[in-house]
């Protein structure tokens, strides 16, 4: 199970704090255009029946746009979520590959309440943090009620998501000054429990149900407006028809990136000429969806390896000095002829763009947390397959520098 956790804390876009002698009053700003881009990272631990089978390292990249604010303070946001599909091993050079992708359209009020279907998977728990309607002062509790949304269609057959309802208590807990930033420290904790029904049962989930609890600590930013980082202590429990237990158990962090927006013709002009300035052969740039994408159009390996040959690292050196300019995340995807099984061109387009994400790395450019990969085999060629020419063609390496 891959635990996508905080997908909604972590799309708070912004916060207007009155302080008084009584307290703060507590609630979300949204303003049209607003753009809020966090990470979140899971350490998690994985029981089967009391048995250890694994630990697991999951990032989750989310971002979130106001699309629409209105006088009340509510707003219409889209918001897509990014999860790893591998796990980090300690000492390994294996980069976070690209995963799968959601993309997410709700509402929320100016105290956090969230509008959105029951059939989305994502955010994973919805209505946390809710603000109450008046000034909070140190030391104040309030509770609110939040959801849980379990994404169990691979571990238990269950089609749609399972919605779990709670309880959440909230206490205004202090102020706490960080590096000369001061954050208002929220604590939020509460326990969940659920039992599938016979009908979902009767159409083949082995479900059974599912037990737990969520121990957090937001650290608010109210100077900015914003919630800057936050901390958590989580346990699930699941239970099969069977009577097996699953349990899952770990911390959770996640915090603010900042960058700028790069996908924009100016940007794209300056990277041209970059590549001019250094002389660049069978270097192209584009605008894409995902950002401004730098090819390495021909890029040359040992023969049917991922080593790069001495010739593509001069050029990454190159590459590896534009790259510093940007403080943005790197996607690498890697690309092959049409030559082999479907599965040896896949495997080598996924060990090209790790080799390429490596030696980024080695020359300092980004650390293993913020370069992805991907490998898309022979899917999108550039040119024909049917002559040596295009299959060269075709044999590249893309890095493209993300706007989300």
């Amino acid at each position: 199970m891959k635990r996508h956790i905080f997908s909604a804390l972590i799309l708070l876009t912004a916060a207007s704090n009155i302080f008084a002698e009584e307290g703060i009053r507590l609630y979300f700003k949204q303003n049209k255009g607003d753009i809020s881009n966090y990470v979140s990272t899971v350490e998690e631990d994985v029981y089967y029946n009391r048995q250890n089978i694994r630990h697991a390292q999951i990032i989750n990249r989310i971002s979130s746009q106001v699309k629409e604010s209105y006088s009340d303070g509510s707003a219409d946001l889209t918001t897509s979520y990014m999860t790893t599909e591998n796990t980090l091993v300690t000492g390994s050079s294996q980069h976070l590959s690209w995963g799968e992708e959601f993309i997410s359209d709700f509402s929320r009020d100016k105290n956090g309440r969230l509008t959105i279907s029951d059939n989305l998977f994502m955010p994973t728990v919805r209505n946390v943090p809710v603000f109450p309607d008046k000034k909070v002062a140190k030391g104040e509790t309030w509770s609110a009620e939040g959801k849980e949304v379990h994404d169990l269609r691979h571990l238990f057959n269950m089609n749609e998501p399972v919605i779990i309802p709670f309880a959440a208590s909230y206490k205004y807990a202090n102020d706490e000054t960080i590096n000369g930033t001061v954050f208002n420290i929220i604590e939020v904790n509460y326990n969940f429990y659920h039992e599938n029904s016979q009908e979902n049962i009767k159409k083949g989930s082995t479900f059974a149900g599912t037990s737990g609890y969520s121990k957090q600590k937001l650290y608010w930013d109210d100077k900015k407006g914003i919630l800057d980082h936050y901390e958590e202590e989580f346990l699930i429990k699941m239970v099969d028809i069977y009577g097996n237990l699953y349990e899952f158990t770990g911390t959770a962090k996640a915090y603010v990136t900042e960058f700028k927006s790069v996908n924009n013709e100016e940007t794209e002009d300056l990277l041209r000429k970059k590549v001019e300035k250094y002389r660049l052969e069978n270097i192209s740039v584009k605008r894409g969806e995902m950002g401004i994408t730098i090819s390495l159009d021909k890029i040359q390996f040992e023969p049917d390896s991922n080593i790069l040959k001495d010739s593509e690292k001069i050029k990454l050196q190159k590459i590896g000095e534009i790259l510093k300019d940007f403080s943005n995340d790197l996607l690498i995807t890697g690309h092959c002829a049409e030559r082999g099984s479907v599965n040896a061109r896949q495997k080598l387009s996924e060990e090209r763009a790790e080799s390429v994400a490596a030696y980024l790395e080695n020359l300092g450019i980004r650390d293993k947390y913020h370069i992805y990969t991907q490998g898309k085999g022979s899917r999108e060629p550039v040119a024909s397959n049917a002559t040596e020419e295009g299959r060269i063609q075709n044999r590249r390496v893309e890095i493209t520098i993300m706007d989300r």
